[in-house]
């Protein structure tokens, strides 16, 4: 349920290269090497420009002041505070949280895959496969260029609703869970009152926030960032690194990051911190974005007038004070006061699925009782309304308590049973507060979009949805079916439970972040029958590519994993680059011994629709290709879809039975909702997968499988949903339709 965004990673992947026309610009790219141990390893020497990334850009240990020795620099979109206290919400970071809700989510009858959230949100597990949304948004490419080649950046995590399965999805084996990278220490620490892992990087990540609203050296807020990522996602208790003295056994935690994770182990807190929160104001930088400021400006403004909140800065406003702001002229001030007169105009920024969805639901586990609706719960690859229903007798209390929550830093507009709450990055989330008797009405309100709740007519009070539908007398609707007017018979939709595995994972041999076998034995907790191993070719030059022989070497290991974790397959796969003239970076001999083909377009998405259409249908001739992962080379908000003709494209699939994929990596979401509901009804099949480069991002099956939902997609259209003697049985998905 996806740095999904942060520039910079502790790991040592390698920043993303811009390409233009298939050409690098020749930037810096670290790769980790193949069979890269686990997150927590000794480094004993610094990659290139390792100190300048992150030793030096945090200073000696004995720098204790905060923001004194940073320049300035233009505040990010960042997370969400609240009086005094900082919520991290980045829209790139993970869904992992060791928190878990409450809620009886009103028994609301809903669609598997939004039911199995909030059953995860609950505290439950549906079935033995239900993964939940996942970590690694992998920026496509990360905002460097809209020609990037290095499509497979790493996610930077982040905090996250569905805690049940963190340890699981954490760690290469079943019960990493604990510090067992550590057997050489024998003495037994009492931690019962350690913080855990996401408590310590949810302070960095605070920090770092901080730091970056208050001006500081890049170098640092990339710093803390990068440690957060890795306090994150250590299988280790950092608190008990701490206490025998090998925290810095975690790359990149150099001296001065140590001396803040040993407070925050010690203490419980972090006086710099403190020191930050005191200095700024989180909820006029929220209030602020809305009014189309920057985060630096927010806070220019805030200290030059001594204010802290939407009110007392529409009274210096009003008092003609805002010209005492250097940079402030005659019209803009006429400019601010004018939007400081009206109403914050909603909806504010769009938020990318995954990072909608966590911070939706985080408020919903946050307000006991409360279900989460808005674009999230309809599975939107694009959200803009975010809304949270919390039934109630007190809907003043209701609204205390959505204001109170360390997410929503101000509210900006209230009534009766209704508020509005922004975060610090200017995100408005919408709470209705609705009696018990006219949840289930309030919900569908809430939940689908105006064009749908208006075709349904005047909605009678319900307790639930299915209520409400019953005395309507129209089926209930799964939520992502709920874009367009519809009352009729809706399908069965592909369920989470259905999918038996995933046919697009990358690992350490490319630029993926686990081992072959430690993603086999995380498919393997999610209750999978196989896994497909598409790592990239040669032709992705700024990310690690395999060579003929690279491929046979890596089969070589398949096979012995295999041996190991059997009944439970690996499957060899590629995601085989499709070169300029349509030729595929793999000779065919090597492509024969493969179980799995993805084909893919990487450089080269500007180029004409001729030349795109051509070599995409090119190799779907291959008798070797299985499918053709993320068709139109999408990112969203970044990079338009490329210009290959569909229409073109799903004839030739459905000739050739070759299927297509709709990519579960958030910022891609490709094919989106629509073109798989096109290609469905054309007779194509749809591999729902992940793409993932780490074990958490197996989770991320869930927006995948929401988007397949949202094109109609049934059991029967998913690849992956097929047993395994289905998949080996014919190299083309669409030759073998149930």
């Amino acid at each position: 349920m996806l740095e999904l965004r942060d520039g910079v990673d502790v790991g040592g992947q390698g920043r993303n290269d811009e390409i233009d026309g298939g050409n690098a610009t020749g930037r810096r790219v670290v790769a980790e090497p193949l069979r890269a141990p686990g997150p927590v390893e000794r480094s004993e020497e610094p990659r290139p420009c390792e100190s300048q990334r992150v030793r030096g850009a945090v200073g000696s240990s004995g720098e204790r002041e905060p923001f004194g020795r940073h320049g300035p620099e233009e505040g990010k979109q960042v997370p969400g505070l609240h009086r005094g206290q900082i919520g991290v919400h980045d829209q790139r970071g993970p869904l992992v949280d060791e928190r878990e809700g409450g809620g009886d989510r009103l028994a609301l009858a809903t669609a598997r895959v939004v039911h199995d959230l909030d059953l995860q949100l609950a505290g439950e597990r549906p079935r033995p496969v239900g993964p939940p949304l996942g970590d690694e948004e992998r920026s496509a490419d990360g905002g460097r260029g809209p020609e990037d080649v290095r499509q497979h950046r790493m996610g930077k995590p982040g905090s996250s609703v569905f805690g049940e399965l963190q340890a699981l999805l954490c760690s290469p084996g079943a019960k990493r869970d604990d510090d067992s990278g550590h057997r050489g220490e024998t003495t037994p620490v009492d931690s019962a009152r350690d913080p855990a892992n996401t408590e310590i990087a949810a302070k960095l990540e605070a920090f770092s926030t901080l730091l970056e609203l208050a001006g500081a050296n890049t170098y640092s807020v990339r710093a803390y960032r990068r440690a957060a990522d890795v306090v994150r996602g250590s299988p280790a208790r950092v608190a008990d690194l701490v206490h025998r003295g090998r925290i810095r056994d975690l790359r990149g935690i150099g001296p001065a990051i140590e001396l803040r994770i040993r407070e925050l182990v010690e203490t419980g807190e972090l006086h710099e911190l403190r020191e930050l929160e005191d200095r700024i104001s989180p909820d006029l930088v929220g209030v602020g974005r809305m009014l189309g400021l920057s985060a630096k400006r927010a806070v220019q403004i805030g200290e030059t007038l001594g204010v802290r909140t939407l009110e007392e800065l529409r009274e210096a406003a009003a008092a003609g004070r805002l010209r005492e702001v250097p940079g402030i002229g005659p019209k803009n001030e006429a400019k601010l006061r004018a939007k400081l007169a009206q109403e914050p105009s909603l909806p504010s920024r769009a938020l990318l699925l995954n990072r909608a969805l966590e911070l939706v639901a985080g408020i919903a586990r946050d307000l006991e009782g409360a279900l989460w609706a808005g674009d999230p719960r309809r599975m939107r690859d694009r959200c803009e309304q975010l809304a949270v229903v919390l039934p109630s007798e007190d809907p003043a209390e209701a609204i205390r308590r959505f204001e109170g929550l360390p997410q929503i830093v101000a509210l900006v507009e209230w009534g009766d049973r209704r508020a509005v709450g922004v975060t610090v990055e200017g995100v408005a989330v919408e709470l209705r507060a609705p009696p018990p008797d006219e949840a289930g009405a309030e919900l569908i309100r809430a939940t689908g979009t105006p064009e749908y709740v208006e075709a349904l007519g005047p909605l009678p009070d319900g307790k639930t949805e299915p209520e409400v539908y019953r005395r309507l007398g129209v089926p209930w609707c799964p939520p992502e079916l709920r874009e367009e007017p519809f009352s009729g018979e809706p399908p069965a939709l592909v369920e989470l439970e259905s999918i038996r595995g995933d046919l697009h994972c990358h690992t350490t041999w490319s630029d993926g972040r686990a081992s072959v076998e430690e993603m086999g034995r995380a498919a393997i907790e999610l209750g999978y029958e196989y896994l497909a191993i598409c790592d990239h070719t040669k032709a992705v030059s700024v990310v690690p590519g395999l060579d003929a022989d690279d491929v046979r070497r890596q089969g070589e290991e398949i096979a012995a994993v295999n041996e190991l974790l059997a009944p439970f397959r690996i499957l060899r796969g590629t995601e085989c680059d499709i070169r300029t003239d349509g030729s595929l970076d793999l000779p065919d001999d090597v492509l024969a011994e493969l179980d799995w083909v993805m084909a893919s377009v990487h450089a080269g998405q500007r180029g004409s629709r001729d030349d795109l259409t051509k070599r995409t249908t090119e190799a779907m001739y291959s008798p070797y290709v299985s499918a053709i992962s993320h068709p139109t080379g999408r990112i969203i908000d970044r990079r338009p879809p490329n210009a290959l003709d569909l229409d073109v494209a799903f004839q030739v699939a459905l000739e050739t039975g070759t299927a297509l994929e709709t990519n579960g990596l958030a910022d891609r979401i490709d094919l989106k909702g629509e073109h798989v509901r096109r290609a469905i009804e054309s007779g194509i099949p749809i591999v729902a997968s992940t793409d993932t480069h780490s074990i958490r991002g197996l989770k991320n099956i869930v927006l995948a499988l929401g988007t397949a939902r949202r094109g109609w997609a049934t059991a029967a259209d998913i690849v992956n949903a097929r047993p395994l003697d289905r998949i080996l049985s014919s190299r083309k998905p669409g030759l073998l339709r149930t």
